[in-house]
């Protein structure tokens, strides 16, 4: 058979699934009776898309940690949503929010929920403060999981969506990172466990999980003041076997990579609303297919290059002073 036969008989089923594929994918629900419940809605990524759904019809409930922040105080004008104090860490104040849900809704459910909310920090172990720990794991998993099961009932009512956002730090735990890569890790193995769980009720739960972008969680000088006090709290043996020149490289190295965060916060609203709105929505996410393909790839390497490309792309260009201690003798 001719080489371009053999060619073409491969790439046009291919063609054909991809286009197929494309347009299921492509279509959407009407808005009609549809109500979303999304955390976080103060700014970033939550109140885009809270405005966004809500231009194409939705009926929004908003969850702002104050509810008198931009994001909820521009919300308020649309006539289709509804601002809601919500704090995740508390179990009062997430089932406060459902009460208010209930009322609205009355007889009929929540179409989708949108565990939006998230927090971070940037620091090493050994000055990364339990406080820290607690706070970005409260808000970013445990948060998640307490909405979550107190809005299930009324997402069971609609055979809903349960949209989680994690995070590519929850597929590759970065150096300096660990408290917001614990949480994302974490927030991933509840996706997986929850989707198999909500199948028999035709819930369908997916998974974001987004590079940085620029967004409060990017903010440079809000992580340097975070780290300098947790630094200043630091045991002095530690401050002394890690010494001051390595805690300003870590912090010049975290600079540095806030820096490559990716201005096109599209990409994640996009998907969101995907998530939200397809027909035929995935199950993981991975805003930019450029992304997705680049650590789709790096997951299947072995973990010591995994380990070996992390720490050269993102890792602290300097030696402990203990270390450099021990290399003179």
């Amino acid at each position: 058979m001719c080489p371009v036969l053999c060619i073409l008989a491969v790439l046009l089923p291919l063609g054909l699934l991809v286009a197929l594929n494309k347009y299921f994918r492509s279509r959407r629900l009407p808005p009609a009776d549809k109500a979303v419940f999304i955390t976080g809605c103060d700014r970033g990524f939550g109140e885009t898309l809270a405005a966004q759904l809500s231009a194409g019809g939705y009926r929004i409930f908003a969850g702002c940690l104050n509810a008198d922040s931009d994001g909820a105080r521009k919300l308020r004008v649309n006539s289709n949503v509804t601002v809601i104090p919500v704090d995740v860490t508390s179990d009062e104040a997430v089932q406060a929010a459902v009460d208010v849900m209930k009322v609205e809704l009355g007889e009929k459910g929540l179409w989708a929920l949108v565990n939006n909310a998230g927090v971070a920090v940037f620091a090493e172990t050994e000055w990364c403060t339990m406080a820290a720990y607690n706070h970005v794991i409260g808000v970013n998993l445990l948060g998640a999981i307490r909405v979550t099961k107190a809005c299930l009932p009324l997402v069971r009512k609609t055979r809903g969506r349960v949209v989680n956002i994690s995070s590519l730090a929850g597929r590759f735990a970065l150096p300096g990172f660990t408290a917001y890569s614990a949480s994302k890790f974490g927030c991933i193995g509840f996706s997986d466990a929850l989707r198999r769980e909500m199948e028999k009720f035709g819930v369908h739960v997916a998974c974001l999980e987004p590079k940085l972008y620029r967004t409060a969680i990017s903010d440079g000088e809000f992580h340097v003041r975070t780290c300098e006090r947790m630094w200043a709290e630091t045991a002095d043996d530690v401050k002394v076997d890690y010494g001051d020149t390595y805690f300003r490289a870590f912090l010049d190295a975290m600079l540095k990579n806030l820096k490559y965060s990716s201005r096109r916060t599209y990409q994640v609203t996009d998907d969101l609303v995907h998530a939200v709105t397809a027909v035929y929505p995935y199950r993981r996410y991975v805003p930019s297919l450029k992304m997705q393909m680049i650590t789709d790839a790096f997951m299947v390497q072995p973990q010591l290059v995994q380990d070996r490309g992390l720490l050269a792309t993102t890792g602290v260009k300097c030696t402990p002073f203990s270390m450099r201690q021990r290399k003179a003798v």
